[in-house]
C-alpha cells in the first residue's frame, strides 16, 4: 500500500505540473530604479495650511450623460470671481458623491469649486466596469464645470482615486477641455494583475509558504466571471499633455506605488509631457488616510497645485517625499485553462454531489437485493477514499478563501498561513493513502460484484479521482513548499 500511494503522489505531481497553466506564473523582484536619486526627496511634503478660507456654497443639480443623468452635489467658494475647479472620479465598487463631500468642503475652502457626482447606475464592479464609459462621464461633468459662470474654464480638471486612476488619464487623452489631471493611489495595471500583486505581497510579508501564494494567486486567474480580466488600454498616460499631480501613499497595499508612479511617470515622458509632478506620503495608505484622517499635508498639497496653476505645472520638485520601497513587481497572471475556471470548478461540485450521494443513493436498494462476497469491505473504503477526497477539497477551498482574504487585507499571521497549508497537504495526502486502500481493496475484490455494486465503486472511484486531480492542479502534491 506504501508503494501504491508513493506511486500515486507522484503520479500526481507530475499530472499537477502538466495541466498548471503555462506560462507558470513566478514571482518577479522589483528592480526598477527610483524616479530620483535626489537625497531631498526624502523630505517630508510641506504641511502648511492654505492662506486664505473661504466659505463654502453647496448646491444640488444634474450632469447629462449617454443614458440618463447623474446625480451631483458642488462645492464652491461663497466669493465673487472665477475659480479652478475639480471632479471627483470615483474609484472601484459603487460610487455614491457623498464619500467625496469632506474633500469637496476642503478644497472649496482652499477656492475651488468642486464636484462630488454619483457614478452611473448601471456600474457593476463584476459585470459592468466600462472604462470608456465612466471616461465619457467625467468628461461630461467637466463640460458641466466648464460653462459655469464662477469657474475659469482653462483650470478645470479631473480628480481620480484608485480605479479612477484609470478613467482620468482616458479622458484627459481625449478631451483637451480637461485642464488638469489629479490622480489618487492610481491603479495602472490591470485589476487582475494589481489584485494579485497585492495578494502576493501580503503573504510573503507574513511568511506564507511558496507554493501558498502561488496556489492563491493561480485561483485569481481562474475567475473568468469577474471584470478583473479588464484590462485598460496600455500606454494612456502617453496620451496625456495636461499637467498631472500624481499621489501614492507608501503604505499603500492595493496598488504597487513604486512601479505605477515609474509607468505614469515613463509614459509622460514618452508623450513628451513635463508638466507632472510626483508627491509620495510616508505612513498613508491606498486612500491617503494615516492614522484614520487623511495623511498630514495631502490636501493642501493638491489645493495648493491647484489653485497655482499653471505655474506648479513646472515645479521645481517634480518628485517629494519619501521613496516607497517595492519588493516584487506585478506580473502578468496566466489564464487558467478550461479545466480550471469558474465552469469547470462548479462542474466539478456537481459531479461529486451525484457521484458521492445521487448515484449510490439510487442502486442502493439493488444492492442490498444481490450480495456479493466481499463487497463490505470493498464499499467501505471506496466511502472512505470519497469522504477523504471530498474533505481534502473542500479544506483546500476553505484555505484558498483564508489565504486570498487575509492576504489582500494583510490581516494574516504565518502560523495560520503555514498551519493551513500543512493541514491541506496533510488531508490530500490522506486522500491519496485511501484510494490506495481502495484500489488495492477493488482489485481483490472486484470480480464477484455484481452490476450495482460496479456502478457504485465506479461512481465513488470517479469522484476520487476527479478531485484528486483538481488538488494535483492547483500544485498540492508540487514538491515545493
Amino acid at each position: 500500500m506504501a508503494s501504491v500511494s508513493a506511486a500515486g503522489v507522484a503520479v500526481l505531481s507530475l499530472l499537477g505540473d502538466l495541466l498548471a497553466p503555462k506560462p507558470s506564473w513566478q514571482p518577479r523582484p522589483y528592480a526598477l530604479p527610483p524616479l530620483t536619486d535626489s537625497i531631498a526627496v526624502a523630505d517630508a511634503v510641506e504641511e502648511t495650511e492654505p492662506a486664505r478660507q473661504y466659505d463654502v456654497h453647496r448646491e444640488e443639480t444634474t450632469v447629462d450623460v449617454v443614458g440618463g443623468e447623474l446625480s451631483a452635489t458642488v462645492f464652491s467658494p461663497d466669493a465673487p470671481g472665477r475659480f479652478p475647479a475639480v471632479a471627483f472620479v470615483h474609484g472601484a465598487g459603487a460610487g455614491h458623491g457623498e464619500s467625496h463631500f469632506w474633500l469637496g468642503e476642503q478644497f472649496a475652502r482652499a477656492g475651488i469649486v468642486a464636484v462630488a457626482y454619483d457614478k452611473r447606475d448601471d456600474y457593476s464592479y463584476f459585470w459592468n466596469r466600462d472604462f470608456d464609459q465612466l471616461a465619457e462621464d467625467a468628461i461630461a461633468v467637466v463640460n458641466m464645470m466648464r460653462a459655469r459662470s464662477d469657474v475659469d474654464p482653462e483650470r478645470a480638471g479631473l480628480w481620480g482615486l484608485s480605479e479612477g486612476g484609470r478613467v482620468v488619464p482616458l479622458a484627459a487623452s481625449r478631451s483637451d477641455d480637461v485642464g488638469f489631471v489629479i490622480t489618487v493611489g492610481g491603479a495602472v495595471n490591470g485589476p487582475l494583475r494589481n489584485t494579485a500583486w497585492s495578494v502576493h505581497e501580503g503573504l510573503a510579508a507574513d511568511d506564507a509558504p511558496e507554493g501558498a501564494r502561488s496556489l492563491a494567486v493561480h485561483v485569481l486567474g481562474g475567475g473568468y466571471l469577474f471584470t478583473l480580466h479588464l484590462d485598460p488600454p496600455p500606454g494612456v498616460w502617453s496620451r496625456v499633455h495636461q499637467p498631472a499631480l500624481v499621489i501614492y501613499g507608501n503604505d499603500d497595499y492595493l496598488v504597487p506605488p513604486a512601479e505605477s508612479s515609474r509607468v505614469i511617470v515613463d509614459d509622460l515622458r514618452a508623450g513628451g509631457n513635463t508638466e507632472y509632478a510626483v508627491r509620495f506620503f510616508a505612513d498613508a495608505d491606498h486612500g491617503l488616510r494615516q492614522d484614520g484622517g487623511p495623511a498630514p499635508g495631502y490636501v493642501h498639497t493638491m489645493t495648493d497645485w491647484i489653485t497655482r496653476l499653471p505655474d506648479t505645472s513646472a515645479a521645481a520638485e517634480t518628485v517629494a517625499g519619501a521613496l516607497p520601497v517595492q519588493r516584487y513587481a506585478s506580473t502578468v497572471v496566466p489564464k487558467a485553462p478550461w479545466y480550471g475556471g469558474v465552469y469547470a470548478l462548479a462542474a466539478t461540485v456537481v459531479l461529486t454531489v451525484v457521484g458521492a450521494a445521487a448515484i449510490p443513493a439510487v442502486m442502493r436498494r439493488r444492492i442490498r437485493a444481490a450480495s456479493a462476497p466481499g463487497w463490505s469491505m470493498t464499499d467501505r473504503s471506496a466511502r472512505w477514499a470519497t469522504r477523504a477526497a471530498v474533505g481534502a477539497f473542500a479544506t483546500l477551498w476553505a484555505y484558498i478563501g483564508v489565504l486570498i482574504g487575509l492576504g489582500y487585507t494583510r490581516n494574516g499571521a504565518t502560523v495560520v498561513y503555514q498551519l493551513g497549508w500543512g493541514l491541506v497537504r496533510a488531508a490530500s495526502l490522506a486522500a491519496v493513502v485511501l484510494a490506495a486502500v481502495m484500489l488495492i481493496r477493488a482489485v481483490r475484490g472486484g470480480s464477484g460484484l455484481g452490476r450495482a455494486h460496479r456502478v457504485v465503486l465506479a461512481s465513488r472511484s470517479g469522484v476520487v479521482v476527479l478531485l484528486l486531480l483538481n488538488l494535483a492542479y492547483w500544485g498540492i502534491f508540487a514538491p515545493q513548499w
